[in-house]
């Protein structure tokens, strides 16, 4: 209503008004300071702001009548008003409007409807339908305006989907009260998938999710806290996710079943096992003693070993490499799915394959007793461990023995062969050392969870002889293939690192792990570049890795690189492909690398919890004037604590903490110094 309009309300006057989306009808007892005092249709007495008025008649009711009278008088008006409304055709009359640009009047709208005299309740009652419309007309400042066709139609969608919103909130709210009601166990409905997803997203991203507005309003309805952890804990509830579902491989958006097709693809893929022949392009090594060196538990074997004597004091040292471009080729429904997932990706509760089983298994894997394509990196090495010749030839192995890390330590012990073989790969590292290789290992944490959800954690060091032999032969072989595409001035995917910076500030420990942990967080990032460099931490230059193609695609595009320079003398990829590939890759190993150190962190603290650990041992690495940075080398993971005011400590000391909160699902470890 208009300014105008208001300052002709007086007591008797007959007014509507909306309260609670509902349009009353009510009668103006008294005015006072904007405001009046209204008796409604219910018979309730309420005070009224006057802009809340959407309509006022000029004729009036006798305010001093009795009240009930003035309730008959106003139940009267309203069904005179909705006799009339029942007549006006809101469609019919935007037929005849539409196309004008100027709005109407209540009146003037109610004189096109309406033969014959018009009255209050006439107009009142073409206001109440325009009101209610939604979809022909649009009010402002007192005016109905019709809408363009245009217009009409998009409204008419909005509509639709505001319609279908209400009613997903409305059915789903009663679908989630059944889903809490249910006794736990029991099956359950999944009613709409289009829910469920909207309550993973809010699930995983909070108040950033689009669908937050959405999963708090039906949450709301429901009587569940609109929070993520209630999110959560109702999917667990309908069995879409597991108590010890992996949020964060959902966050990050990482793959881990593999589409029918990519299955299919790979499929086809092994009938390439019967292609694998000794030829001009493929040499021969199935009278090697090839051998592989891995944990009891691997499924897919990268490489084997050979090892055999070719003269006095001199031997031929053999790392053969699954060759996995020989199945994968460029740019097929397997190589744009591995180039997507970019890694294996190896968590204590699951595997994630960067192929599917069918090749990282079967075709490609080394398997014990089978025959399989390779490339072949043999060395030839004297006494003192220089190589002093080597090649790289696409092969045929088949590996006579699998065996285990403990396996091999044990025949370091026993078995000449192994014990020359371990004292050649001593000698490697040595002359890594000489050039300036950093070594500092650190022992690994291996949890592994069983069907059941029991912890186990295993602690490996890194500087047995096994992991000695493997590591060393490896990073040789790594080293050939940069030096080969180097020389032949090729573009890969080479891993550098410019600078180790060793540390200075000398902080006195007795704990070797603590000095390890600072020297390694001074060390620049290794980098993946197109063109060479030097590997400080490795002591090599250039350096690339080619070992692990079934598990790491930058290996098996460097892999093709080689191939394609033995065989046809020209690359693969050109530098700028590369460039794009490893745009890619750099993105996707930060999205892994965040995920195995969140899920790795997440099965330790459940492994406290399972153990019920109360008390735990650290060393001190750092402190500022507030709090201390620990590791606990148990675990190898770092928390941090407030500094206790009644003991100094110092960095490199071991101390014990409490546990004062322990929550895996929430990432909480709240611990104290004692």
């Amino acid at each position: 209503m208009s300014q105008s309009e208001w300052s002709g309300i007086a007591p008797g006057t007959v007014v509507e008004f909306f309260e609670a989306k509902e349009l009353l009808l009510g009668v103006c007892l008294a005015v006072k300071d904007q405001r009046l005092n209204v008796l409604t249709e219910n018979n309730r007495e309420m005070s009224l702001v006057m802009r809340r008025v959407v309509s006022a008649s000029p004729s009036r009711l006798n305010p001093t009548q009795h009240r009930d009278d003035l309730v008959r008088a106003l139940k009267k008006i309203r069904q005179e008003r909705e006799s009339l409304a029942a007549q006006v055709d809101v469609a019919e009359l935007w037929s005849v409007l539409e196309g004008e640009t100027e709005g109407y009047s209540p009146q003037d709208l109610a004189e096109l409807v309406f033969a014959g005299a018009v009255t209050d309740d006439h107009v009142a009652a073409v206001q109440r339908v325009l009101l209610a419309d939604r979809l022909y007309f649009q009010f402002k400042d007192g005016l109905f305006a019709a809408r363009t066709a245009d217009q009409v139609e998009r409204r008419r969608e909005d509509m639709e989907r505001e319609a279908r919103k209400e009613r997903l909130l409305e059915e789903g709210a009663q679908w989630v009260r059944r889903v809490m009601q249910a006794k736990p166990g029991a099956q359950q409905d999944l009613f709409d998938q289009e829910i469920i997803e909207k309550i993973k997203e809010f699930c995983l991203f909070g108040q950033d999710a689009e669908s937050a507005a959405f999963v708090k309003e039906l949450f709301g309805r429901s009587g569940i806290p609109a929070q993520q952890t209630a999110a959560f804990r109702f999917l667990v509830r309908l069995g879409v996710w597991s108590e010890n579902e992996n949020l964060y491989l959902h966050q990050q958006g990482l793959a881990t079943d593999f589409p029918a097709e990519i299955l299919e693809a790979a499929e086809a893929g092994k009938d390439r096992v019967q292609r694998i022949t000794v030829g001009e392009e493929r040499a021969d090594f199935r009278a090697c003693d090839a051998f592989t060196i891995d944990n009891a538990s691997t499924r897919d074997f990268d490489d084997a070993l050979s090892f055999r004597p070719v003269g006095e004091n001199r031997w031929e040292v053999g790392v053969h490499i699954a060759d996995a471009a020989h199945f994968v080729e460029i740019d097929d429904p397997v190589d744009r799915e591995a180039a997507c997932r970019v890694t294996s990706i190896y968590l204590p509760d699951r595997r994630i394959p960067m192929l599917p089983p069918s090749l990282s298994e079967e075709a490609c894997s080394l398997c014990l007793g089978q025959d399989r394509a390779t490339l072949s990196f043999l060395m030839d090495v004297d006494a003192s461990g220089h190589i002093y010749g080597w090649r790289i030839l696409p092969g045929i192995v088949r590996v006579s023995r699998r065996l285990t890390y403990e396996q091999v330590d044990r025949l370091v012990e026993t078995d000449p062969t192994f014990k020359a073989l371990f004292h050649l790969s001593e000698r490697l590292r040595e002359q890594r050392r000489e050039r300036g290789a950093v070594l500092l290992p650190l022992p690994e944490i291996h949890i592994s969870v069983n069907d059941h959800s029991m912890i186990q954690l295993v602690r490996y060091e890194k500087e047995n002889p096994s992991q000695i032999i493997v590591s060393e032969w490896m990073i040789a072989a790594n080293g050939l293939a940069a030096t080969y595409l180097a020389e032949k001035d090729l573009p890969a995917i080479y891993r550098c690192q410019a600078e180790c910076r060793p540390e200075t500030d000398q902080v006195q420990s007795d704990y070797p792990i603590f000095h390890i942990y600072r020297q390694r967080r001074l060390f620049a990032r290794a980098e993946l570049e197109t063109r060479p460099g030097p590997h400080c931490s490795l002591g090599m230059n250039p350096y690339t890795t080619v070992t692990s193609p079934i598990r790491r695609y930058t290996d098996l595009v460097v892999q093709r690189q080689i191939k394609a320079a033995l065989n046809k003398g020209r690359p693969a990829y050109s530098e700028d492909v590369l460039e794009k590939i490893l745009t890619h890759i750099r993105v996707q190993l930060g999205k892994v690398a965040f995920v195995h150190r969140k899920w790795t962190r997440y099965w330790i603290l459940r492994y406290l919890e399972q153990e019920d650990i109360q008390s735990l041992n650290a060393i001190v690495l750092d402190k500022n004037a507030k709090f201390a940075y620990l590791l606990l080398p148990d675990f190898l993971m770092e928390v941090h604590a407030p500094l206790p005011q009644e003991q100094a400590v110092a960095a490199g000391e071991m101390v014990r903490l409490k546990i004062e909160r322990l929550n895996p699902r929430d990432d909480v470890l709240r611990v104290q110094i004692v």
